[in-house]
């Protein structure tokens, strides 16, 4: 039976060639796009979960993307005074406040990353946010020679990397968040600013403003639940010049940006789908006429009509299962190729799918398509089966 649905699958090898592609161009798509949309939606749940502030304030004289606040490591070298932290604690509504400090790290020869790369000094008695995704090493236990590393960086605990002309050892990685955290580096905030007024390259930053060890640039807030964030966001406003993002609203216009990607790209997706479905029903629907000599012959020859439809049904599987064995790997690759294109801007969360989340995504693609197959298979098959042993004699599609 093997040899008989392989010599039927390579005597009309165009087709099953064509049929092949057809199904791997479909799952490939729908595999790639199902893992960057799961990275997505997963990106921004962890991000509303993990960021862990309502509002992020900076100074309204920033220039800066809201994007490439909350998403990028990006150097941000904006500041403010550090009295708008206790006038903001004083506004009714705020639960909890804690700031942050920017510099940046530079290009070095020895130890250091391979590019600039946002520096965050952060409150360790203060800061929950940083504490919350530390575990068992919370944040003043640090060491002057010590920092934390985002999830997206590389370094591991005890490698040692160069920053402003100083040598510092990776106490821990961050868990992932889907935010700038997971491209920054962080060490309490004094440490951070001590760098930066020791750095001549800085000053025409700070210098503007003041001395680093009075100014901040964010302020990371939480508004308690029976308050509304648009009415201290207003408050906060009317301080002085300052900006006010609320993150819950620009995760959720990243995601509705996403969507609109991604249902375009769906819709080309679903369209390669039905085309390769179409070719399969197609392939499949013409067997009951082209190749009734040749079934008629199995039948004389004592086939049964179980066989005949084990043997349309077995090509029609081999023909799925190899389109969709081969579009996993293709939607694999696509996958790894948008992703690092995308992530070229870190303008959107994004947490990578789970291996569960891969595992489910490969099964659906195989016993959907395969239930296509079968599907596809069924007419031919038991048409095949009423074949009578005659019509052998009389028509000459005979391999």
């Amino acid at each position: 039976m093997q040899q008989i649905i392989w010599h039927s699958i390579t005597r009309r090898w165009v087709q099953s060639l064509s049929t092949l592609l057809a199904v791997s161009v479909s799952v490939g798509i729908l595999f790639a796009l199902y893992l960057l949309y799961f990275g997505v939606s997963q990106g921004v749940e962890t991000g509303k979960e993990r960021l862990g502030a309502d509002l992020l304030v900076v100074s309204a004289d920033a220039k800066m993307e809201t994007e490439s606040a909350l998403f990028t490591g990006a150097p941000l070298n904006i500041y403010m005074e550090r009295s708008y932290e206790e006038k903001i604690a004083g506004i009714p509504g705020i639960s909890r406040l804690t700031s942050h400090f920017f510099t940046q790290t530079l290009d070095q020869d020895c130890c250091s990353l391979a590019e600039a790369t946002r520096l965050i000094g952060f409150d360790p008695a203060s800061d929950w946010l940083v504490n919350s995704l530390l575990g068992n090493v919370p944040g003043d236990f640090l060491s002057p020679d010590e920092i934390l590393i985002g999830a997206r960086l590389a370094g591991r605990q005890g490698n040692r990397v160069g920053i402003l002309g100083e040598i510092f050892r990776v106490k821990a990685s961050l868990e992932a968040t889907g935010t700038s955290l997971d491209y920054s580096i962080l060490m309490p905030i004094d440490s951070a600013r001590r760098l930066a007024q020791a750095s001549p390259f800085f000053e025409i930053f700070w210098g503007k403003s003041g001395q680093p060890a009075e100014l901040i640039s964010a302020v990371l807030v939480e508004v308690e639940e029976n308050y509304k964030k648009e009415d201290v966001t207003q408050k906060i406003e009317e301080l002085g010049k300052l900006k006010v993002i609320q993150t819950s609203q620009v995760l959720q216009s990243v995601k509705s940006q996403m969507d609109v990607l991604f249902l375009i790209i769906l819709a080309g997706g679903l369209l390669t789908a039905a085309s390769s479905v179409l070719c399969l029903f197609s392939r499949f629907f013409t067997l009951a006429w082209d190749r009734k000599g040749e079934w008629g012959l199995y039948r004389a020859l004592g086939a049964t009509r179980r066989d005949l439809k084990l043997l349309v049904g077995g090509e029609a599987l081999i023909l799925t299962l190899g389109g969709v064995l081969g579009g996993l790997a293709l939607g694999g690759l696509l996958y790894y190729k948008i992703l690092v294109s995308l992530q070229k801007q870190k303008a959107f969360p994004f947490i990578e799918p789970s291996s569960s989340a891969v595992f489910y995504g490969i099964a659906g693609a195989v016993l959907i398509f395969s239930l296509i197959g079968v599907l596809a298979a069924w007419f031919p098959a038991c048409q095949g089966g009423k074949i009578d042993p005659s019509t052998a004699m009389a028509l000459d599609d005979i391999d």
